[in-house]
């Protein structure tokens, strides 16, 4: 029963309440680890719903390419060191889990899908005016994914990447695909790190490294 009420949180995408039932995980079990299979079970699905409901709510407030009226302006100056942030989301590699039910899985798969399909290869700009309050919510939520996710994700196909703000300001034209230059850094991170870095650049409209970035978490929510 315990999965089935995660999986609706999930598909209701219930981000505050999945957050709640992870807190008391964490706090009922202080080390995961060492419960019995059944409890290790729920806690990787619970953390597992988290990230993805996370990351399902960062991919419907990031604009597509030409969508905001600042982006020539964001792109000029999309960090210190004109860099530009990009994501890309391989959605099958989201689903696969042997401890989830795999109908679930697919129904989340099919539901999902018309958001997370649009996330190839794409610029991370500050969201949009009308979503800031929400950009805001969700770097809160990612970082405190990225403080308590101690059971671990267990999904994979969240992709990170920098490159140049030259080149993406090149590929980021109205109705074109963003393809990336030869000139890229893959971000070799954990999920919870890349999930707060997509967050920080959505809220600031600029890409950061993990380390500042979490001493900007610490330092602003305490």
């Amino acid at each position: 029963y315990i999965h089935q009420y995660i999986h609706t949180f999930e598909s209701d995408m219930k981000l505050d309440t999945l957050e709640a039932i992870n807190e008391r995980i964490r706090k009922r079990f202080k080390n995961p680890k060492l419960a019995n299979n059944n409890c290790a079970k729920i806690c990787k699905h619970a953390s597992a719903a988290w990230c993805r409901t996370i990351l399902s709510s960062l991919a419907s407030i990031t604009p597509p390419a030409g969508e905001s009226q600042m982006e020539q302006t964001q792109v000029a100056n999309c960090s210190d060191n004109n860099v530009q942030l990009c994501v890309d989301i391989q959605e099958g590699e989201l689903w696969h889990s042997s401890i989830e039910d795999p109908v679930h899985q697919k129904e989340l798969e099919l539901k999902r899908s018309h958001v997370l399909s649009k996330i190839k290869n794409m610029p991370v700009k500050q969201a949009v005016a009308e979503n800031m309050q929400t950009a805001a919510t969700l770097l809160r939520c990612a970082y405190n994914f990225y403080r308590d996710s101690h059971c671990g994700t267990h999904i994979s196909g969240i992709n990170l990447y920098t490159t140049t703000c030259r080149s993406a300001q090149t590929s980021s034209l109205p109705g074109t695909e963003y393809i990336p230059s030869a000139s890229v850094d893959i971000l070799d991170l954990s999920i919870p790190r890349k999930l707060l870095l997509w967050a920080y650049a959505l809220m600031h409209g600029r890409y950061s490294s993990i380390l500042s970035v979490v001493k900007h978490c610490e330092e602003n929510m305490k």
